[in-house]
């Protein structure tokens, strides 16, 4: 099978879990003997090159800047490359090429944060059966975590709608739609979203997650409990609810080792957490700071879709308490009570770590829902359910297009 997949950023240019999920899907479709491609956005463009077995097109981009440059740049700036991605002709066009190029039997779209939704129309009438996989809210919300003002978003806002006419009547020629959990997936249903897409080709996935080899035994700790965090600090990610929680907790029997980077950089966390024990590791090896842990807290604002670092701890044996929304709440489960809290209640998560601190006993009845965890994101599994979703969504093309669809190739 050819299979060319489309995502706003690929290595070594990325940002999050989105282009880590695609490299790796990538790699193992490859790996299963079928010819994969990628066709992505670039600070400059270039001419198709071999990686990892995979051709990608690194096609330049038709906004004002690069995405990686967004804090370098205004209100006013930014306002202009929103406007522009919506009709970025240049990268609509530059994808066609890449497509007509490649030739495949099916097309996966991904995180469409830096694309224009025209591209779905386009690969259309192309004849190519399109694949859809929800990462964000990018085609309901501006920023593409449903939150404003620091808070969750019950429902789209008058602007978010405006913003979205453009990204719903392009949706409609979408033939599958993967969502890397079920409450992304729902509330794009909920909205009207990929209404036309039959219910058999609407799933959800999770992201493939390559995991080390597995850890010794755990001992309870002795000295305290190390709680971490991993990922963007920003407030989205519930950074600010976790070192307000952390005021609340008792004097003594605990610290917080926080890893990753902050874009507008670390002095304002540094000076809500002064006075407290809390470090901030920076860029980290993943697994060895995981298994330095006793508990690690996702405390998202926004439903994150999936919740990469939960599935990454319970790899590493390592208990999550996570806030109870979107992804995070799907993997931890409802039968771990106690591990998760509401989303932006410092009280509440508080309460929770104090009873780990109270009690280190209480650390494996977090790991309730870590086996199938484990076992749903190991790439082959992940990728062996995209194939099959592949050549389920082209055993029926011909009935979804009439018989008129061409195909660039037959499924192999």
């Amino acid at each position: 099978m050819r299979i060319l997949h489309l995502t706003s950023l690929y290595q070594p240019e990325q940002v999050g879990g989105a282009e880590l999920m695609v490299e790796t899907l990538v790699r193992t479709q490859g790996g299963f003997g079928h010819q994969v491609g990628v066709a992505c956005l670039s600070r400059r463009a270039a001419a198709p090159d071999e990686s990892d077995g995979s051709t990608v097109y690194r096609i330049g981009h038709g906004t004002p800047f690069h995405v990686l440059d967004w804090s370098g740049h205004g209100r006013f700036d930014r306002l202009r490359y929103k406007l522009a991605t919506q009709w970025d002709g240049r990268t609509l066009a530059a994808m066609a090429a890449a497509v007509r190029d490649f030739r495949p039997d099916v097309v996966n779209t991904h995180s469409m944060s830096e694309l224009t939704p025209r591209l779905w129309p386009m690969l259309r009438r192309l004849g190519v059966p399109i694949v859809h996989t929800l990462h964000d809210f990018t085609s309901l919300c501006t920023n593409g975590a449903m939150m404003r003002h620091g808070r969750a978003c019950a429902a789209q806002h008058a602007k978010c709608r405006l913003y979205a006419v453009l990204h719903r009547f392009c949706q409609r020629p979408v033939d599958a739609v993967v969502g890397v959990g079920e409450d992304i997936l729902a509330r794009h249903l909920a909205a009207g979203f990929f209404a036309g897409v039959p219910a058999g080709l609407r799933q959800v996935i999770w992201n493939p997650i390559e995991t080390g080899a597995p850890p010794a035994p755990r001992a309870l700790p002795a000295g305290g409990i190390t709680f971490g965090y991993l990922g963007r600090i920003e407030p989205a990610k519930g950074v600010d609810v976790l070192l307000d929680a952390c005021r609340r907790l008792p004097a003594a029997g605990w610290r917080l080792r926080i890893a990753g980077r902050a874009a507008d950089g670390l002095d304002r966390y540094e000076r809500r957490a002064a006075g407290l024990p809390v470090s901030f590791d920076g860029f980290v090896a993943r697994d060895a700071f995981l298994d330095a842990l006793d508990c690690l807290v996702v405390p998202p604002v926004w439903p994150e879709a999936f919740g990469r670092t939960v599935a990454e701890a319970y790899a590493r044996d390592v208990p999550v308490i996570g806030t109870a929304t979107g992804g995070i709440a799907e993997q931890i489960g409802g039968d771990c009570p106690g591990w998760l809290v509401p989303p932006g209640d410092p009280a509440a998560l508080a309460a929770a770590m104090a009873r780990v601190v109270a009690d280190p006993g209480l650390l494996p009845t977090g790991l309730g829902n870590a086996p199938a965890v484990r076992a749903a994101i190991r790439p082959e599994v992940v990728a062996a359910r995209y194939l099959d979703l592949y050549r389920t969504l082209l055993a029926r093309e011909p009935a979804l297009a009439g018989g008129s669809r061409p195909h660039a190739h037959p499924a192999s």
